[in-house]
């Protein structure tokens, strides 16, 4: 509890939900966000399984989009063509301690009603436009693993201002 308390303070968010890896925080998102079988959920092919399992945990198919070759993150033109009447929610990656072009993302998603998890498991403390990553959007996953900047041998966070995703990824994260 107080891990959690400090972590929503310092990032300044209003839920902080521990998990015991940030691939089970991925998971737990996905499953907060309602993701289920025949939904798509477009993913980073540049990174690690998790992103995809993640979708396919819920029966959900993995849609990869392409990245911008400058930082290795999702373009969001490339997210913007993988759009179909399917895509239920977007897992955003920042790679190598460099967020996402995070603004563009969540405008494409608010225009067609999408869920965004920002895996910032690789950014913990780098900001985008003053604001942390894993803080940018829907949700945000966090790693403690022992390879990680922030670390206590394994573990994750899962951040997010909405109450419901918070309640729904605490009841995911006690089962």
């Amino acid at each position: 509890k107080k891990l959690e308390e400090n972590w929503s303070r310092y990032f300044a968010v209003k839920n902080a939900v521990s998990v015991n890896s940030a691939t089970s925080g991925l998971y737990a998102a996905v499953g907060a966000a309602g993701i289920g079988p025949g939904d798509e959920v477009i993913v980073s092919p540049y990174t690690m399984t998790a992103s995809s399992t993640a979708a396919l945990i819920y029966g959900a198919i993995p849609v990869f989009a392409d990245i911008d070759p400058r930082i290795f993150c999702l373009s969001p033109e490339s997210i913007e063509r993988c759009i179909t009447p399917y895509t239920k929610a977007i897992i955003v990656v920042d790679i190598f301690g460099h967020p996402a072009d995070m603004e563009e993302i969540m405008a494409i998603a608010r225009d067609h009603d999408i869920v965004v998890i920002e895996d910032a498991a690789q950014a913990p403390g780098a900001k985008y436009k003053g604001r942390y990553a894993g803080t940018l959007a829907d949700m945000g996953v966090f790693s403690l693993n022992y390879h990680k900047t922030i670390h206590c041998g394994e573990g994750g966070i899962v951040v997010t201002d909405n109450d419901q995703f918070a309640e729904r990824l605490q009841l995911i994260r006690n089962h």
